[in-house]
């Protein structure tokens, strides 16, 4: 038993050196020029019991446009567990967006679009989870979204839920009807309308 727990210490330790000391990728990627690495003490989408911060870094190229920026921004929050559903479900309920699932760099990740502002592409891994950002009309660059993808793979399923056997997983347990509500067993309803629940 010892030894197995020291191999799988050994696989974690593997697992985590793998990783960015700053969690973002310090480096040009492709025509894109590295430019700023910024951390924050925050989460972009608080998780209530979860706390995280976050790691950002910018990429500029040159365009007929002007500059083409693209954002990364990778968020690390304290467990994984149960993580996709929480996110998805604020992300879900933005005003002025709209989320669906697509397929980048060979894994399913959240597009988040809004026709006024920019596109983000999002994925829950693990603990971690990837957010890069494109202007309105630019797309997302494979030299970008292929090294944060073979870093960070990602959770999500072609339905945008975590697969099965995903780290950041499981669901939220249905929130049970106040005791107040509940009819008591000694009660009956006298009549149908009364046995329908309130809508």
């Amino acid at each position: 038993m010892k030894h197995v727990a020291t191999l799988f210490s050994i696989s974690l330790a593997a697992c985590s050196s793998s990783l960015p000391t700053r969690y973002v990728i310090e480096r040009d990627l492709g025509q894109y020029h590295y430019r700023r690495y910024q951390e924050t003490f925050d989460a972009e989408i608080p998780i209530a019991g979860n706390r995280a911060h976050g790691h950002t870094a910018a990429y500029l190229k040159r365009s007929a446009r002007g500059v083409d920026a693209i954002s990364a921004f990778v968020t690390v929050y304290e467990r994984p567990a149960k993580l996709t559903e929480r996110l998805r479900s604020e992300l879900a309920a933005l005003p002025g967006f709209e989320l669906k699932t697509e397929t980048v760099a060979g894994q399913y990740a959240w597009l988040l679009a809004s026709g006024s502002d920019a596109s983000f592409w999002i994925w829950p891994s693990g603990q971690y989870v990837v957010k890069l950002g494109a202007a309105v009309g630019q797309s997302l660059p494979d030299s970008i979204a292929e090294p944060y993808a073979e870093l960070y793979p990602s959770d999500l399923d072609s339905f945008g839920h975590a697969r099965e056997g995903a780290a950041s997983g499981g669901s939220e347990p249905e929130a049970e009807e106040p005791d107040e509500a509940k009819p008591k067993a000694s009660e009956k309803p006298g009549t149908l309308a009364e046995a329908k629940p309130a809508r």
